[in-house]
């Protein structure tokens, strides 16, 4: 058979089904090639590619600290303007040059080190303080991050600190630079702070049209309008497909007896720890203590040494012994001295927490919630297969919807931060970049291929219209510019107001008489030191005081308000005896690692070739 398949396959005939399958397999290459790439390279370090999910990812978690830090009205665009995205930039090149350089020098993590570092982190344990594999699945699952990404990170992570950690070790900073810093952090300044607000300045007349088209003209970013597109989506999400299933209180009574072990805690005994060198010391202590006196002080006396521990099940003691001797007790007291290689301990049980298991009652919900997202997973797979086989054979995305039992979602002028043309966010738009990311890079009329979703959905998606980027209308910002327009006028005639208070007061003027009539307002907070801003100062105006000599004004026009202060006296300060210098000692050791990690990364870094796509990092955030 095979004589005469090698015969056949000879002939001109077969050259032609072999050329049109050639050709075939050409076309399918060339399709996949021409879809665009639903997760595109936005950083290369060397041969290692950081594509637009990680940055998105690192951007939004340095947005969320960002914010907890500052408040929670912090716009992503505002954060752009104040340079987190270069931040992020940073820290994804430094990571991944680090990572290079210490697998270079034959640094690496073995699969036993990565399980001993995922079974140690706490987030990743169930009640018996074991690893859980389900609650493993479930926090890779809500931080939308897939095991993959998990552990690469992880892995870089345990191959890089040790390298850092060997470039900053160092001797601590010499005794002469700590008291010169100590000098320098700790002089304070006293001023009385003259401030009035931009707000509180007559508000300039409205100029007429020529002035305000003149600014509005000048501003070539200011009134920009976004590319917007008109998108339309079908999502396939688990959580949404998993509100269809009912289950049944059978199965989840049956599911939970299979997850009893994982609802079970052992008992825990809340216990405190006073060890000794002594046997004797110890039990004269002990006597003293069961007398009812205070435990820390009583151990003190005796030279030991007391510690809570807090809440220990019978198999995390440090010895067996130590355990045997504290679950001993039938109920809260303290122990005889116990011996071990480090001492003699007595142990005092406060309190003891029985075994239990979380009733079905209380895990019921849960239980039935885990076996509905299971079902929705598998159904959700078959209904992705059903859309991505419609679409392949040339279906409209609204056929792909039917066939498939899901509704489309429509999305109009959505720009690539998520935002309408009235700088509001779009609704029931899915929330991560990912999707925005696929929109904009789909050509107008086409579909995109079927993609997955970082929380384990997928969806697909058609771009209907595209809102080229153009300048507002100016009637449609006049009033902004107006505001902007009104603003600028009110700072400029603030500063001149400072300006003029301060020449009088250094003329000798009555500075509440001069204050008052000029419309500011005085504030005379206590000391204080270049690191603190004193209501109403600010660090800008803190700074500018300090670089200024005694008796002088310093003027400083600062956001929404304008400062005139008058530095009246400079005291030499700073922390005193051993403890507070040896603090200032580790502050100081502690950032000249980071300046010395900085600098490292930076000498290593100059070794390999980075490429950054800022157009695609800018389309990303716009």
């Amino acid at each position: 058979m095979l004589t005469s398949m090698r015969r056949g396959a000879s002939g001109w005939i077969a050259k032609i089904l072999f050329a049109l399958l050639i050709l075939s397999f050409g076309a399918w290459g060339i399709v996949d090639y021409l879809q665009p790439d639903p997760d595109p390279v936005v950083i290369k370090v060397g041969d290692t590619e950081i594509r637009t999910s990680i940055f998105r990812s690192q951007f939004n978690r340095s947005l969320d600290q960002l914010r907890g830090q500052v408040g929670s009205t912090v716009t992503q665009e505002f954060a752009v303007k104040m340079g987190l995205d270069k931040e992020v930039t940073d820290t994804l090149i430094n990571q991944q040059v680090m990572t290079r350089e210490a697998e270079r020098m034959g640094m690496v993590v073995n699969d036993d080190v990565l399980r001993a570092a995922i079974a140690s982190n706490p987030s990743f344990q169930g009640a018996t303080g074991e690893f859980d594999r389900v609650r493993y699945e479930e926090v890779l699952f809500r931080s939308g991050l897939s095991e993959g990404v998990f552990l690469a990170d992880l892995s870089g992570r345990l191959v890089r600190d040790p390298l850092v950690a060997a470039a900053t070790a160092a001797p601590p900073p010499p005794e002469g630079l700590v008291k010169a810093q100590n000098a320098f952090a700790g002089e304070t300044r006293k001023a009385i702070i003259l401030s009035r607000t931009h707000e509180s300045l007559p508000a300039p007349t409205d100029p007429g049209e020529v002035v305000l088209r003149e600014t509005y003209e000048k501003e070539e970013n200011l009134y920009q309008q976004a590319e917007l597109r008109d998108v339309t989506a079908l999502i396939l999400d688990p959580e949404q497909i998993a509100k269809g299933f009912a289950i049944d209180d059978a199965r989840v009574a049956e599911e939970y007896e299979n997850r009893k072990r994982q609802y079970f805690k052992p008992e825990s005994r809340d216990v405190a720890q006073l060890l000794f060198q002594d046997a004797d010391a110890a039990q004269k202590a002990l006597s003293r203590l069961q007398g009812g006196e205070d435990w820390v002080t009583v151990t003190g006396e005796y030279g030991g040494v007391a510690a809570e521990l807090g809440q220990l099940r019978k198999g995390q003691f440090l010895s067996a012994e130590l355990g045997e001797a504290a679950y001993g007790l039938s109920s809260p007291g303290m122990t005889g001295p116990v011996q071990s290689p480090f001492g003699h301990h007595v142990l005092w049980v406060k309190a003891i927490t029985p075994e239990a298991t979380t009733p079905l009652a209380e895990v019921k919900d849960e239980i039935a919630h885990s076996i509905a997202l299971d079902m929705a997973v598998d159904e959700m797979i078959e209904r992705a297969n059903t859309v991505e086989d419609s679409t392949a054979a040339g279906d409209s995305l609204e056929t792909a919807a039917d066939l498939a039992e899901v509704p489309l979602a429509r999305f109009e002028g959505v720009s690539r931060t998520g935002l309408n043309s009235a700088d509001q966010r779009v609704k029931d738009l899915p929330p991560e970049g990912q999707f925005l990311g696929v929109a904009f890079q789909t050509e107008e009329g086409d579909t995109s291929i079927l993609t997955e979703r970082p929380n384990g959905g997928y969806f697909i998606l058609r771009v209907d219209r595209v809102i080229d980027e153009a300048k507002k209308p100016f009637d449609q910002v006049k009033d902004q510019v107006l505001t902007d327009w009104a603003d600028s006028q009110r700072s400029e005639q603030a500063e001149a107001a400072a300006n003029a208070l301060a020449d009088k007061l250094r003329n000798g003027a009555d500075q509440a008489a001069a204050a008052s009539e000029a419309g500011f307002t005085a504030a005379t907070p206590e000391p204080f030191t270049r690191y603190a801003a004193p209501d109403p100062a600010t660090r800008d105006l803190v700074a500018a005081v300090f670089s200024a000599a005694k008796d002088d004004f310093v003027v400083h026009n600062d956001y929404g308000q304008v400062f005139v202060a008058a530095l009246t006296d400079i005291q030499a300060g700073g922390v005193e005896g051993a403890d507070g210098l040896e603090q200032l000692r580790q502050a100081m050791d502690r950032d000249r690692r980071i300046e010395i990690a900085e600098a490292f990364q930076k000498a290593i870094r100059s070794s390999y070739d980075v490429e950054i796509d800022q157009a695609a990092v800018n389309n990303l955030l716009r």
